[in-house]
């Protein structure tokens, strides 16, 4: 069974999300806040990106899941 994410990680994890949104990106020749590129859930937590959505900023946001939460639990089952 999957458990939500704890509340003080998830402070932690929006804090990092809005301290890379402060940098605009480019895609598809339109500059875009990152948090315009993806979706987050924490229940499981996991990221949902859009289409158009930069491989490095995938990465990027993907480094920044792993470190609040388990290995375990960021892959779908």
């Amino acid at each position: 069974m999957k458990q939500q994410m704890p509340q003080n990680m998830l402070y932690k994890l929006k804090a990092e999300l809005d301290e890379l949104d402060k940098n605009s990106i480019v895609v598809d020749g339109k500059q875009l806040r990152p948090s315009q590129c993806y979706r987050l859930d924490t229940d499981p937590a996991h990221i949902l990106f859009n289409t158009n959505c930069p491989e490095t900023l995938k990465q990027k946001l993907q480094a920044i899941l792993l470190k609040y939460i388990p290995q375990n639990e960021s892959r779908s089952q």
